[in-house]
């Protein structure tokens, strides 16, 4: 009871509530880099709102990393597997959609593909946080995360198809909540992952 009485007196001495680590720094910093694509999106800035969707991608890959190897409370575990649903809701469902609706247009079925595509994601994250509190643990995942979007629709976008990229977005929704096992990434594929964004990036601002 006494230790419970300290902890609540140590919340109450916190001005802003939460837990703050860098991996949460990382996985807000990402959301900044999805906002900010939106943003140049809605501005009809797709070179700008490409390349900052990708930082948000490689912020994604590497706040997990991170937050394995720092020493956490379960209630900051917690708290970060939260923070970072919430981000990716953001990051890779809405942002993504608000892309090709900037170059796509709000034609009837595009919208509805928007919706989808966004309905699919969010199903996917609170499936993941669902075997995330049960502590299911495997080698791969169950349908494609969310992350992929970030260097998937990128490509997409330099065809300058704006069918092409509602076809893209429907696509990837319905692999987000597919159940087939896709690999999760790991020792090289996080050295890979970053180049793959680089060569990216250098194309969006050149091209």
């Amino acid at each position: 009871m006494q230790q419970r009485n300290v902890r609540i007196l140590r919340i109450k001495k916190q001005i802003v509530f939460g837990y703050g680590n860098i991996a949460n720094y990382v996985t807000l910093f990402g959301l900044t880099m999805s906002l900010v694509s939106c943003f140049f999106a809605l501005n009809a800035n797709i070179k700008l709102s490409a390349v900052f969707l990708i930082l948000s991608g490689v912020c994604d890959l590497f706040d997990g990393v991170i937050a394995r190897k720092i020493k956490r409370t379960e209630p900051e575990k917690e708290f970060g597997v939260q923070l970072d649903t919430v981000a990716d809701v953001v990051s890779f469902g809405v942002t993504p959609a608000i892309i090709v609706f900037s170059t796509a247009g709000a034609v009837w079925y595009a919208l509805l593909i928007y919706v989808f595509y966004i309905i699919c994601a969010v199903n996917r994250l609170a499936y993941f946080n669902t075997t995330a509190a049960t502590g299911a643990s495997a080698a791969y995942y169950r349908g494609l995360p969310v992350t992929y979007i970030a260097l998937i629709l990128p490509v997409v976008l330099l065809f300058r198809s704006a069918a092409a990229s509602v076809i893209t977005l429907a696509a990837v929704g319905i692999l987000f909540i597919l159940n087939i096992k896709i690999s999760k990434p790991r020792g090289i594929w996080y050295a890979l992952f970053p180049v793959i964004a680089v060569i990216l990036i250098i194309l969006w601002w050149f091209l």
